[in-house]
């Protein structure tokens, strides 16, 4: 689709070159044309009424001068017409511009703003829209002192409006500016050039700025709530599973069922609890990986006890092909694993057993969830978006196993959906029984 649009536009853009040429050789011709036929008709006209050569050469001044009046005028009204679209052009360039909600710079070829309009003097609080013509990119750093989001300044050379004149384009970043007066404002901005053709100077410069500011803000909200969230429920958390397990210890066989019931979903807080603090992490850019060669197989394993104890209601399986070695956090390795299980224990059938597969194929070592599964929404990387507790999981997994350069995605076959966490491998060790 996208081709054929282009396609098409090229071809709107021919045509309109082809219409332009059209008209300028029927204006020529009908100019050249005009003067032949005046000039051939008058003077056979004028050597038929008078010899006289003073005569003669009065009339042929005359002519001459008359010949001249009427090309002025011709060029007069083609000029106007020509000099009236332009205008009507800019007139309606000028009002889309201005109607734009998003703050809009046009830079000249002198890489200083020659036009903003009323949003972009709104957003920079500006008087009116002449305090921005002709500004550099030095002065607007001084005045409006550009940094980027961790609060280092943004050098005036590195603006995308000025890198933009010289590099290929559209640029974008996200920047936060400081007006003189008032809070400051975070953007979004991006920048592009106008030329004449590829490979050509830089005609023009548009810069658009999108305020993001309460977006931005909402965002930090939602990290603090994350963060708070993860740390307040930590706690607590931990407290009532330690008194359960000792409640348990002395009680009947008919409480104990209402123990195990409460150690599970403390569990399963304490899951949430740490998926929530990578996310907090993953999203203020803190989040830190200790790698070290690890033999997959105990993980595997591992993951299956875990679950076999806490009593999920499926027959868990181990198939191990192999026992390859990846160079990966250990125990986040372990998280993303034990995420993808619960996943599985959740949304599988309750007659499905659930089979956890370790394999090589492809120079990779592939970690696989094997169930039966039950009608539910698709899950994504985007799905914490919502706090659904199934979307964080999976977010999770998703981004500790790209840290460590794999992929998580689902295969269904049949009845039978399998989950496969791929990661480069090393070498095998024999796989223990």
């Amino acid at each position: 689709m996208r081709s054929r649009r282009s396609w098409e536009w090229s071809s709107f853009q021919g045509k309109k070159s082809r219409s332009a040429r059209r008209v300028a050789l029927v204006v020529t011709a009908s100019f050249t044309l005009a003067g032949v036929v005046w000039v051939l008709f008058s003077d056979l006209l004028l050597y038929g009424i008078t010899r006289d050569q003073v005569v003669i050469a009065r009339i042929e001044t005359a002519k001459g001068w008359t010949f001249i009046s009427l090309a002025s005028l011709l060029l007069y009204v083609v000029t106007l017409r020509g000099a009236s679209r332009l205008t009507r052009a800019q007139a309606v360039i000028s009002a889309i511009i201005d109607s734009i909600a998003d703050g809009v710079l046009l830079l000249g070829p002198d890489q200083t703003i020659w036009h903003a309009n009323p949003a972009a003097v709104r957003m920079l609080r500006c008087d009116d829209l002449g305090d921005l013509d002709g500004m550099g990119a030095p002065e607007f750093s001084r005045r409006f002192r550009l940094t980027y989001p961790d609060g280092s300044l943004v050098p005036p050379e590195q603006f995308i409006s000025q890198r933009v004149f010289h590099e290929g384009g559209p640029l974008h970043y996200k920047a936060i500016m400081h007006p003189p007066s008032g809070p400051e404002i975070v953007i979004s901005a991006t920048a592009a050039a106008v030329r004449e053709k590829v490979g050509e100077p830089a005609e023009l410069v548009v810069s658009v700025m999108h305020d993001i500011t309460d977006t931005e803000h909402l965002e930090q909200l939602r990290d603090q709530f994350f963060a708070a969230a993860a740390h307040s429920l930590k706690t607590p958390v931990a407290i009532i599973k330690t008194n359960v397990q000792g409640l348990s210890r002395d009680a009947p066989p008919e409480l104990c069922r209402s123990t195990v019931a409460i150690e599970r979903q403390c569990d399963r807080i304490d899951r949430l609890v740490q998926n929530l603090f990578v996310i907090a992490r993953v999203r203020s850019r803190t989040l830190q990986l200790h790698p070290d060669e690890v033999d997959l197989a105990p993980l595997v394993d591992q993951i299956a006890r875990e679950f076999v104890t806490a009593s999920v209601p499926h027959d868990v399986r181990i198939e191990l092909a192999c026992s390859p070695r990846v160079y990966a956090d250990p125990e986040r390795l372990l998280m993303a694993l034990r995420n993808v299980v619960d996943e599985a224990v959740r949304t599988a059938t309750s007659d499905s057993p659930l089979t956890l597969m370790l394999r090589r194929q492809n120079g990779e070592a592939e970690i696989g969830v094997r169930y039966r599964g039950s009608a539910v929404p698709a899950r994504s990387c985007e799905g914490y978006d919502e706090y659904d507790e199934l979307g964080i999981s999976r977010c999770v997994a998703t981004t500790i196993v790209e840290a460590h350069g794999g992929t998580v995605r689902d295969e269904t076959t049949g009845a039978d959906t399998t989950t496969w966490i791929r990661l480069p491998a090393g070498e095998d060790r024999p796989a223990s029984a």
